[in-house]
């Protein structure tokens, strides 16, 4: 309802600007201004207000109205915080033109006192050179030095006017100094481990101290190529902004965030965005260029936008004819080599046999332990943890000799290193999980062992069928005759009778009844796979997993022996004790298992947080 007004004592006659003239503007002197009451409260007069500098301004009109005494030029512009509130000031001395991307850098930062210091002393030109992956120190006044961190993301946030960094903490003395994993208001801008990173504004950050290197001191912000330049830069560039696909060469692997160099033209930038695009056969890049290509984009393809950089500087190409930025590859290689994996103490073998004992749920117990998650490995991780963490009953196969010299390397890997080591120290590092994968592609059974997603009953065929090749451990009998399997997969359609949610007993019974098979003989252990047809399409919503499962009527009555006692049998019926249940959830794996003995719970997940972008932390 108020406004203010700074009023001119000079005359005010109308001039045109020039188009050439900014729309936004910095206040580089402190100013008084009138405040004007509204209407209703007029009797109250009208009283003085200081504006200060650094206060950013924004044009009062697309076309500027100047006005002129014959001696300086006074534009129109309204405060950025206050559109009511107008102000006449001159260009070249009490306030300052801003591009477009300044005004956003300025607009962060909360105080007029900051931003005005960070005009003055060019930090802004210096602000608009940094790119994803630059290093940087964070400036705090809860800490005497500044944080070093790397810039992870650059640009708006909800909530937040103006261009923000979003930084990952990378010195180890304050690596839970962060208030963020890189989400702001549940939106993810980037990836790191719990309060490893945080989003703050051009002021609090500055030129990394810690990296002496000619690039790191560079301020000036990427210049436009001359005409000569752009024939050269941009000569494979088709119209519609993306190169041509000859002579592809293997994807090394990139996300959004990677620094890459096109290989054919030599152009250099950020992954914006992976997707599958129109007209592309394989996987493509959105790239945001350092430099401006003639006939490149703003992020936009095909009409559709996919992301947002100046004009000229997006650009899209499969991923195959990208690599890794190596104008940064030695800085990488050493920053690389300074990070530990905080794991690296336990080790990487035990030789020696480890069995269960009674209290081995407490080994489990934290952080940094269980196995340690790599390169897509949650499947294999929840997988084995299920099967021998806190039970031996799938042991013998560990102390059988395999078949084959292949089956047996194997065999020591998951044993000796794997298995042996969680056990005693209650922790497996991703160097152990990762030889195993690498030896299981390496037989050709299935491709893509060692680095895809995969499923557990990929991971157990394998390691059942053409590994290990140990023996069948189920027997069913069908109507054709009996078929030794590893598991028992559940293959029905909904019953709308049974009482909802429904136990893997009862759907167990159900499919044998309505296929007609039964188990030949008592079974020692059983695999059972529930019911999963993707997040859309379920069979039922829930299933219960019952800690007991009755397998006595499912077994041939000449099978069943009413004189066992074991720990299967219970008033001559033959019983199994839930020991673990695998989960998935947006495709990733985790483990509940159970100490029997106990009967207490441990739930396991292989990638419960993250160190560096780079070490997955079990819990």
């Amino acid at each position: 309802g108020s406004c203010a007004f700074v009023d001119s004592l000079t005359k005010q006659l109308p001039l045109r600007l020039s188009q050439t003239m900014g729309r936004y503007a910095i206040l580089l002197i402190d100013t008084v201004a009138e405040q004007q009451v509204s209407y209703f409260l007029s009797f109250l007069g009208s009283s003085s207000i200081k504006i200060v500098k650094g206060e950013l301004l924004i044009a009062v009109s697309e076309e500027l109205a100047p006005v002129d005494d014959e001696a300086t030029m006074l534009y129109n512009f309204h405060l950025a915080s206050d559109k009511n509130t107008t102000l006449h000031l001159d260009i070249d001395g009490s306030s300052a033109v801003l591009t477009d991307p300044e005004f956003m850098l300025l607009q962060a930062v909360t105080t007029p006192l900051a931003r005005f210091k960070a005009y003055k002393s060019g930090k802004c030109t210096w602000g608009l050179s940094l790119k994803v992956g630059d290093p940087v120190d964070v400036d705090d006044s809860w800490v005497d030095a500044p944080v070093a961190a790397i810039v992870r993301y650059i640009g708006e946030i909800s909530d937040h006017c103006g261009t923000m960094f979003g930084v990952e903490i990378v010195d180890e003395e304050f690596s839970a100094w962060g208030d963020s994993d890189g989400t702001w208001k549940g939106v993810r801008y980037f990836k790191c481990k719990a309060n490893g990173g945080s989003f703050v504004p051009l002021d609090k950050i500055s030129r990394a101290l810690h990296v002496a290197t000619e690039d790191s001191a560079k301020t000036e912000v990427p210049r436009a190529p001359q005409d000569s330049e752009e024939v050269k830069t941009t000569a494979a560039i088709t119209s519609s902004g993306h190169c041509d696909e000859n002579e592809a060469t293997t994807n090394p692997g990139f996300e959004i965030g990677s620094l890459v160099q096109v290989i054919d033209p030599p152009l250099y930038g950020v992954i914006r965005v992976i997707e599958k695009l129109p007209g592309m056969q394989e996987m493509a890049a959105g790239i945001e260029l350092e430099e401006y290509g003639k006939k490149c984009t703003d992020g936009t393809w095909q009409g559709k936008r996919y992301f947002t950089c100046p004009p000229g500087r997006g650009f899209f190409c499969p991923l195959s004819k990208l690599k890794a930025d190596q104008r940064f590859a030695d800085f990488a290689a050493k920053f690389d080599s300074l990070l530990k994996n905080p794991l690296e103490r336990c080790p990487l073998e035990e030789q020696e046999h480890q069995s269960v004992f009674r209290d081995q749920l407490a080994k489990y117990l934290g952080k940094e332990r269980g196995i340690q998650g790599h390169y897509n490995s949650c499947y294999l991780d929840a997988t084995v943890f299920g099967l021998f963490a806190l039970s031996d009953v799938f042991d013998p196969m560990l102390q059988t000799k395999a078949r084959d010299p292949a089956g047996e390397e194997i065999r020591g890997m998951l044993w000796k290193g794997i298995v042996n080591p969680l056990r005693k120290n209650g922790v497996v590092r991703y160097e152990s999980v990762m030889s195993l994968r690498n030896k299981l592609e390496d037989l050709g059974k299935i491709k893509g062992i060692n680095q895809d997603e995969k499923d557990p009953e990929e991971f157990l065929n394998m390691l059942f069928k053409h590994s290990l090749r140990v023996d069948s451990f189920i027997s069913i009998r069908r109507p054709y005759g009996i078929e030794k399997e590893f598991f028992v997969q559940l293959f029905l359609e909904p019953d709308e009778s049974l009482k909802l949610p429904p136990t893997v007993g009862q759907l167990l019974n159900k499919m044998f009844k309505e296929q007609n098979i039964s188990f030949s003989e008592a079974p020692k252990k059983l695999l059972i796979q529930i019911p999963r047809y993707g997040k859309q399409f379920k069979t039922y919503e829930k299933v219960v997993a019952g800690l007991q499962l009755d397998v006595t009527d499912l077994i041939d009555p000449p099978d069943l022996d009413t004189s066992q006692s074991n720990e299967e049998c219970t008033d001559a019926r033959s019983s199994l004790r839930l020991l673990s249940v695998i989960c998935i959830k947006t495709s990733h794996y985790v483990c509940f298992a159970r100490a029997i003995s106990q009967n207490r719970w441990i739930f396991f997940d292989s990638m419960a947080d993250r160190l560096y972008d780079k070490f997955n932390i079990p819990e």
